[in-house]
C-alpha cells in the first residue's frame, strides 16, 4: 500500500516536472525568436533589413526548433518555417511590403503557439 502510493506521487511528480520543463523551454525558445522577428521587423519597416538578416533569424529557427519537435506538433513548426521562408524571400527580393506582413503573422505565432501549451484552466477543458 505504502510503495502504491509513493508510486503514485513519484509519477505525479515526474509529470508535473516535465509539464514544467516542456512550458519553460516553449517560451523561451519562442521568446528568443520572437525578439529576433521584432528585430528584423523593424529592420524591414525602414527598408534596411537585408537577405543575410533573414537568414540570421532563419539559422535561428533552425537551431532552435530541433527540440521543439519533442514538445509541439510539426505543422506549427512547417508554418513558422513557410511564413519565415516567405518573409526572407520577399527580402531577396527587397519587397519589403510583402515581407512586413509575413513578419506580423510570424510575431503572432510567437504568441499563439506557446500560449496554446501553458498550464491554463481553457487549454486543460
Amino acid at each position: 500500500m505504502i510503495r502504491t502510493a509513493i508510486s503514485i506521487f513519484v509519477a505525479f511528480g515526474l509529470i508535473l516536472g516535465v509539464a514544467i520543463y516542456e512550458t519553460n523551454h516553449i517560451e523561451s525558445v519562442f521568446t528568443l525568436f520572437r525578439n529576433a522577428v521584432i528585430a528584423l521587423y523593424d529592420k524591414t519597416e525602414g527598408k534596411t533589413a537585408t537577405y543575410e538578416d533573414g537568414t540570421a533569424v532563419e539559422r535561428l529557427w533552425e537551431e532552435q526548433k530541433r527540440t521543439l519537435h519533442v514538445w509541439i506538433p510539426h505543422t506549427s513548426i512547417q508554418e513558422v518555417d513557410y511564413q519565415l521562408y516567405d518573409a526572407v524571400g520577399c527580402l531577396y527580393m527587397q519587397d519589403y511590403e510583402n515581407a512586413l506582413p509575413k513578419l506580423e503573422v510570424l510575431l503572432g505565432m510567437c504568441e499563439n503557439i506557446p500560449s496554446a501549451y501553458t498550464f491554463r484552466i481553457e487549454n486543460i477543458f
